[in-house]
Parts: C-alpha cells; structure tokens; sequence
C-alpha cells in the first residue's frame, strides 16, 4: 500500500491523474489560442501552391499526350479507309466473278445447243 491506495489500483490512478491534467492543459491552451487571435478584415494568400517548372512539365505532358492521341487517330482512320477499300474490292470481285458465272453457263449452254 502507497499512500493508502492498494498497488494493484495504483496504475489506474497514476492514468486518471495523467489525463486530469492533460485535460487541464488543454482547456488553459484553447482558452489562450482563443484570445491570442487577431481578427483581420481580409486573408491574403501570398504564394504558389505548385511551382511554374512543374505545372510546364504536365503542360508538356499533356501535350505530347493528345499529339499521340491524334497520331493514333489518323493511323486508325488510314487503317479504317485502307480496310473500306479492300472491302469494295472483295465486292467488286465477287460481281466479277458471279458475272463470270453467268458467262460460263450461258456459254455452255450455248455450247449445248450446238451439240
């Protein structure tokens, strides 16, 4: 026993007493932030949350991003129109092959005919 408290008890108190005082602490700092304010009509902001040299460093970025961009997008429309032409040829030469077709049997028919 220490000062009539058991010492199994002793921690607890030794902790209420800690945080009695930081709480005493605290109240005496708000108390003083409180009155140590000045009030000012205006808050002026007198700085660069971002430097320039980085801020050109994403212009570049940017830049050079969307010149890719319209690069790829001007391959693609090549590609698409490369692709639409090879299409009409597919078409045209199946016409000309079914036109073909068509010679083929009226020439053996006529052939027939003959025979």
């Amino acid at each position: 026993m220490i000062l009539g408290i058991p010492v199994d008890q002793l921690t607890s108190v030794a902790n209420f007493l800690g945080l009695a005082f930081l709480g005493l602490l605290a109240i005496i700092g708000f108390r003083r932030g409180r009155s140590s304010l000045i009030p000012t009509g205006e808050v002026e902001l007198a700085g660069a949350l971002v430097d320039s040299a980085a801020v050109k460093m994403l212009a570049a970025a940017i830049e050079a991003n969307t010149a890719e961009s319209i690069a790829a997008r001007k391959d693609r429309e090549k590609d698409r129109q490369a692709l639409y032409r090879l299409i009409e040829m597919g078409n045209r030469f199946v016409d000309e092959v079914s036109e073909m077709r068509h010679e083929i049997g009226d020439l053996s028919k006529e052939i027939a005919r003959r025979r």
